[in-house]
């Protein structure tokens, strides 16, 4: 055997290689972990990172580094050996990382915290206390529509599961559906060209008018005022307003103060600087995006567009520097990012926007849009790519009242999970894993209910909550039930997303138009994100508010247009377009429209709805002063 060993090595995989090449890098985690341990760390009960850290600390106190023996506080295996080691320097090395990657799963599952943060709170003090869930238990269970018995709720799951399987036997024996390991869907195939519908594009599009930034702007904001909604109030005069435009346009770019100010020359560098502090509360952002959101929905025509209850949710990413903590390698641009998380309706707009972190699970972030957006009616299903699902959220998404669609892309987790001991079609069971586990679910609905309670109720967000809960909470009660709740949903979307073509197609579809704003937004944005505003939370979220509202000025403006230009060519022809043909035509035309260069703004022509009060000023300046 040992000869075998010496003959026959087995090579060392990533994980392995990874470690070792840490451990060659012997000051990077003491120099992090000698500032570490002086923070005031707790948790619930006994856990072996606070033991560790404690043993730490005395250590660097002592300036010591080696590893004494006999050290038997358990980090995982993976550097069990190098800790147990001769060579005690060593050893000294990976204890201090391996400290360091379960401090880090630690502080996400929220065993251990520090009772001062906020994002790195408690278990406890992140959901509804215990108090008071034992006095509103009953009222918030009514709120959400659940059942207090989790068999009452499980009854008509497992009966929706049983139909949807007997619909899946049949597609596969008629051969609509290839099973054998996995289940394989042939591509969905493109839509024939309609030349009708490709003739109308183009009668709608040469209709519209050249558009410069700061019209187009304007004329927006006449329709709605949503100036007034970032000030609180109707502008004091034309310089605060184009002040308000200004900071706008520098946070939705990302270009400085300095470079927006030689693009309208009437503001100063000073000036719009204040008014971005001024502005970086993204709540008014927010609520002057939904403002020309909903003015952008008004016109007959986005009722043609698709559904008001779907939506996408996805994530593009925004260049800034390597100095900003929140920054990640962008994996195809390989540039230092940070990426912004929008969610965009069936019927086009930006409804909601977060900046998040580039490489983690995206499923927070989905679920969060949906609860917190106040733009739209309810949402009833979600369509996300593969980084914005986990089953943990497809049970959460389903107790707060809506589906999350994953678009998944590796065939492993396209099968089909089922009760033990429960019958299954026999060509369907390589397919299908009997491991859903109905016991786990009982024994924790009390508590997965109350996680769900929290993020409705605003006690804690979605994305805090899916990262308590996530892959790093594994081995804890509540989170193996959610995930047992969510394998029986993800089984009965797979089934409708395996049989039903129509439904594949409307998923693919309202996918492809979160892209095509993400196309407008990349248009509108030309800077890097700069330092000053990536350092802080509230100028980042400011910068995601700013860009969705531009985008949806755009998007708005042309949807003005284009109803303008359908309603002439319906009273020409005397009778209405068909709808079909109306959905292919989207408000996301960038064509003849100038983003870029000096802007003139010409607020004398809109002066009567966005300034009534100096209405009279404007309109007896000289026209160079209009312009």
């Amino acid at each position: 055997m040992l000869a075998d060993q010496v003959l026959h090595p087995q090579a060392p995989n990533r994980r392995s290689q990874i470690r070792q090449c840490l451990l060659r890098k012997r000051p990077h985690a003491r120099n992090l972990l000698m500032r570490v341990v002086q923070l005031p760390f707790e948790a619930e009960g006994t856990h072996p990172v606070l033991d560790a850290i404690a043993l730490l600390r005395g250590l660097y106190r002592r300036h010591a580094y080696l590893l004494p023996d006999g050290v038997s506080i358990r980090l995982g295996r993976a550097w069990r050996e190098a800790i147990d080691g001769y060579d005690r320097l060593k050893a000294m090395v990976a204890f201090e990382w391996a400290t360091l990657f379960a401090l880090r799963v630690a502080l996400r599952n929220g065993t251990i915290f520090v009772r001062h943060s906020f994002s790195f709170r408690s278990q406890t003090d992140m959901l509804i206390t215990t108090e008071d869930w034992k006095l509103k238990r009953n009222h918030l269970y009514g709120h959400l529509g659940l059942p207090q018995d989790a068999n009452e709720f499980l009854a008509p799951v497992l009966a929706h599961l049983d139909q949807r399987l007997k619909l899946l036997d049949e597609a596969v024996t008629h051969g609509e559906v290839r099973a054998d390991t996995a289940i394989h869907l042939d591509p969905l195939t493109a839509q024939p060209a309609d030349l009708e519908a490709d003739r109308l594009r183009r009668a709608i599009y040469e209709a519209h008018p050249p558009g410069q930034l700061p019209e187009i702007i304007l004329e927006v904001d006449s329709a709605t005022r949503f100036s007034w909604t970032l000030l609180g109030r109707e502008p004091r005069s034309r310089t605060e307003l184009l002040m308000t435009y200004s900071a706008v346009l520098a946070h939705g770019t990302s270009l400085s103060a300095a470079e927006i100010s030689r693009m309208v020359p009437e503001v100063s560098p000073a000036a719009i600087r204040q008014m971005m502090k001024r502005l970086e509360d993204e709540r008014m952002l927010r609520r002057a995006a939904d403002a020309v959101l909903e003015f952008m929905h008004e016109h007959p025509i986005a009722a043609h567009w698709g559904r008001a209850d779907l939506a996408s949710s996805d994530m593009m990413s925004l260049e800034t520097t390597r100095a900003v903590w929140q920054a990640r390698a962008d994996p195809r641009r390989r540039t230092a990012s940070i990426g912004i998380y929008t969610h965009v309706l069936d019927r086009w707009g930006v409804f909601y926007d977060q900046p998040i972190v580039l490489n983690e699970r995206q499923a927070g972030a989905a679920i969060e849009g949906v609860v917190r957006q106040s733009a739209t009616k309810d949402i009833a299903l979600i369509a996300v790519d593969t980084h914005g699902y986990t089953d943990f959220a497809m049970g959460v998404a389903r107790a707060l009242g809506f589906d999350l669609c994953p678009r998944l892309s590796h065939l492993r987790d396209r099968r089909i999970h089922v009760p033990r001991n429960y019958e299954v079609p026999a060509q369907l069971s390589a397919i299908t894993d009997r491991d859903v586990k109905l016991d786990r679910i009982v024994d924790v609905w009390d508590e997965f209910v109350r996680i769900v309670a929290s993020i409705r109720s605003g006690k804690c967000t979605a994305v805090d909550a899916l990262t308590r809960f996530g892959s790093a909470a594994r081995g804890q009660a509540v989170y193996d039930g959610g995930v047992q709740i969510g394998r029986l949903f993800r089984s009965i979307f797979l089934i409708d997303y395996f049989t039903n073509t129509a439904f594949r197609s409307e998923l693919q579809h309202v996918l492809n138009r979160g892209e095509a704003v993400h196309n407008v937004q990349r248009a509108i944005h030309s800077g890097r994100i700069p330092i000053e505003l990536a350092r802080r939370q509230e100028s980042l979220e400011a910068v995601s508010s700013a860009l969705t509202l531009l985008s949806n000025i755009l998007m708005a403006w042309n949807t003005t247009h284009m109803q303008s230009a359908l309603e002439n060519m319906e009273a020409a022809r005397g009778q209405p377009l068909e709808t079909e043909q109306l959905r292919r035509i989207a408000p996301t035309h960038l064509d003849g429209i100038n983003l870029r260069g000096t802007f003139n703004f010409p607020v004398a022509r809109y002066a009567k709805r966005i300034l009534p009060s100096l209405r009279s000023d404007l309109t007896h300046l000289p026209t160079s002063r209009q312009a």
